[in-house]
């Protein structure tokens, strides 16, 4: 384009929005952020407020047996009682469950034990089973709890004082996890003997902390093909005083299988909780007897027709 001497340029004018669309856009704003900011508040909150779901309540037989009694930390404890006939002058043997177990799997255990003449205390460990209240506090199970020394040792040490006024002797019989806590028993001098089924050596110094660290009087129990148990159960040999013993069998049960598909296992185990514990034959049961009449004398026998002398 080409001016003209003394043409003014000028600017094109700008386009103008129409007040309509003005509206229609100031609107739209209006209505986003009436939208967007409220969402992004509850968010927030949501994030700031959300708390753990609750642990649901696990229905249970009632049992006629159970006794609670405090961990040394506030921790309610719940067990299954069975005492002998004999009293307190029976020696006693505390069973505990494996991790994320309860002590309802251990009842075959207490049954059989009775049999030889034990009285039996199978526990609930903390965060397990009926073992869920620590004050107003219901509480979970948690893995740090296999490594925790202020968690289950605490259980089986008030366990083991729970049961002192009440046995002669104490035994503890652990599967699993709970073996490296049979272990720590004797070794604390919580208990005289033990027997650990299936251990897991690697966390036993965590579990103790700063308490004694070598068992005495202890069995263990495990099988040849379980992955790492057998090497625990070494371990936890070379780690004991004497008495001790391991004995290992073909195979890969665990725990609990161990003891059902190898009844040579669990006769070891009660063979070798008699002989730390004492002697335990069960008292005879009374037999009902019935008095015999003594027999009443025959008559007189009668004389025979004839029969008399003249």
């Amino acid at each position: 384009m080409t001016l003209r001497r003394g043409t003014a340029f000028r600017r094109p004018a700008a386009r103008r929005v129409p007040a309509a669309h003005l509206v229609v856009l100031t609107v739209l704003t209006v209505l986003i952020a009436s939208v967007t900011l409220p969402v992004e508040a509850a968010t927030r909150k949501r994030k700031s407020t959300k708390k753990a779901a609750p642990i649901p309540e696990v229905p249970r037989p009632h049992d006629p047996f159970a006794v609670s009694f405090p961990s040394s930390d506030g921790v309610r404890l719940v067990a299954t009682w069975k005492p002998s006939p004999a009293g307190p002058s029976a020696p006693a043997v505390l069973l505990l469950h494996a991790f994320s177990r309860e002590r309802r799997e251990v009842a075959f255990l207490a049954d059989e034990l009775a049999a030889r003449g034990f009285s039996t205390l199978a526990l609930d460990l903390r965060g397990h089973g009926e073992s869920v209240w620590k004050g107003g506090v219901r509480l979970g199970t948690s893995p740090s709890l296999q490594t925790s020394p202020n968690g289950f040792p605490r259980d089986v040490e008030a366990a083991c004082a729970w049961l002192g006024p009440r046995a002669t002797r104490v035994g503890v019989f652990g599967l699993s996890l709970s073996g490296n806590l049979a272990a720590l028993a004797t070794a604390a001098g919580w208990a005289e003997a033990a027997v650990a089924v299936s251990a897991n050596a690697d966390r036993f110094e965590k579990l103790a902390g700063t308490r004694p660290k070598s068992p005495t009087g202890l069995l263990v129990l495990a099988s040849e093909k379980d992955p790492g148990r057998a090497g625990s159960a070494r371990l936890l040999e070379n780690l004991g005083r004497a008495p001790k013993s391991v004995v290992l069998y073909p195979g890969t049960a665990h725990a609990l299988e161990l003891l059902k598909g190898e009844p040579a296992a669990k006769d070891a185990a009660f063979a070798w909780l008699e002989a730390r514990l004492g002697p335990v034959t069960p008292p005879p049961a009374p037999v009902a007897t019935i008095p015999v009449p003594a027999p009443e004398p025959a008559p007189a026998a009668a004389p025979a027709p004839g029969g008399e002398s003249r």
